[in-house]
This record gives C-alpha cells, structure tokens and sequence, in this order.
C-alpha cells in the first residue's frame, strides 16, 4: 500500500506532461504570428520598353530595264550609259561596293574582247548622261577582267560610303568591241550588281 509520501512526486510528473504541450502550441502560435504579419511595401517600374532594326536599303534608277541592248557590233563601237545608285537605308555609315556575283557573266565568249570603263561621278541619270561628271574611275580594262577580280562585296570596286540616306552616286559604263577578228560571232550577258554593307 502507497504511502502518502508517494502523492506529491506524481502530481508533479502530470504537471510536467500537461506542461511540455502547451509550450509547443504557444511556441508554434508565435511563430504563426511572426511570419504572417503586415509589412508596409511600394513597386516602381520602366514601362513600354521597345526595339526595331535599322535598315540598309539600295536602290537604282533603272525602272528594271538594261543599260545596255547592243547588237551587230563591229570593231571599234562603243556605247555609253549611266545609272544613278542611291542609299536609302536609316542605318549609316554604309559602304557601297560595284561586282559582278560569278555566275553572272554569261555567254560564249565575247566579254574577252569588250573593252569597259566604269567612272562614279555625279549629273546625269539612267538612259541619260547628260551633265555627268566623273569623282573617280572605278574600272578600266575588259569586261572579262572585271567580272573576274570584283566578285562579291570584298573584292567589290569603286568603295564609297553613305553617311546620310539619300546619298548618291552617277555611274557611266563604256563599252567598246575591241578590233579583233576572233570576237566575230561571239556573244555576252552580265548582271552588274552593287552592295552596301553598314560599318
């Protein structure tokens, strides 16, 4: 049989029991309380933020016909013709080449014995060299010659640079058939195209 001495030491463990719980809640309820108070807060921000390419743009006066349509030549014709190149891209400095792509230069032969001239000035126009003064010779010797080193816009002749849209630049061709017995027959069809490239 329990002694009366036994009571006090067992009221305490329950005590204790009861205790430890309790702790825990009050413990986890101030934790609660911490993590989901109010809080005082502001935003700034840079709105409508936008991009757009600039533009290389080249253009010609030729209304897509060729400069040049010339048949039955004999030795020693020559002919003359002009076309005005124009920059109207937003993005400059541009540089602005002359070439002819490989492939280009066609036919059986004749391109051999065609003597070419090419100066950049400026007066005159497509079909029309009326007022046209030449700033700087681009290309003397065959057609051949030229279609053979100015091939893309690397090797390209007569390097100018476009520093404000609208820029512009007269080229005259002359084309002559050299006196030369072998050309007899003989035919050619080129494409002459220019580049430009912003620096």
């Amino acid at each position: 049989m329990s002694s009366d001495r036994d009571q006090p030491a067992r009221g305490w463990v329950v005590g204790a029991r009861i205790a430890t719980p309790l702790a825990a809640l009050l413990l986890v309820g101030f934790l609660v309380m911490g993590v989901s108070r109010a809080a005082f807060f502001d935003t700034t921000s840079n709105d409508s933020n936008s991009f757009a390419a600039g533009t290389v743009v080249l253009v010609d006066d030729d209304t897509g016909s060729a400069m040049f349509n010339a048949s039955g030549m004999t030795p020693g014709d020559s002919a003359t013709e002009c076309i005005t190149v124009t920059y109207n891209g937003s993005i400059t400095p541009s540089d602005v080449v002359l070439y002819v792509t490989a492939g280009d230069l066609t036919g059986t032969g004749l391109d051999d014995y065609l003597n070419l001239t090419i100066d950049r000035g400026t007066g005159g126009s497509f079909g029309d060299c009326t007022g046209f003064s030449s700033t700087a010779s681009v290309y003397s010797g065959t057609l051949d010659g030229f279609a053979g080193t100015s091939t893309d816009f690397a090797s390209g002749a007569g390097s100018w640079t476009a520093t404000s849209t609208g820029d512009a630049f007269t080229y005259q061709f002359t084309v002559t058939l050299q006196d030369d017995n072998a050309a007899q027959g003989l035919d050619a069809s080129v494409n002459f195209t220019w580049e430009a490239q912003n620096q």
